[in-house]
């Protein structure tokens, strides 16, 4: 009976970051640089300097909050995929 090689396989989580760059907040948002600097100076985003060479860093639970109220939210309740299915 021929044995079996199993390959070890990597299991990899994406996990999205709790803090931004400005470079990569700007990406995750998907805003344009002139939005985002208008929300920073009217007090809408409020970024750290903490980050290497005095990065300024963002939340990104702001940066989630800024972008809902901007556009809106999104809804994920299971109760809204079965709406409208009678049975």
């Amino acid at each position: 009976m021929p044995l079996m090689a199993t390959a070890a396989r990597e299991i990899v989580f994406a996990a999205v970051p709790l803090t931004f760059g400005r470079a990569a907040a700007l990406r995750y948002t998907g805003l344009s640089d002139k939005l985002f600097t208008a929300l920073e100076r009217n007090g809408q985003l409020t970024g750290r300097k903490i980050g290497k060479h005095g990065e300024i860093i963002f939340l990104r639970e702001q940066l989630d909050a800024v972008t809902t109220r901007l556009f809106g939210g999104v809804t994920t309740d299971i109760d809204d995929e079965f709406e409208g299915i009678r049975g």
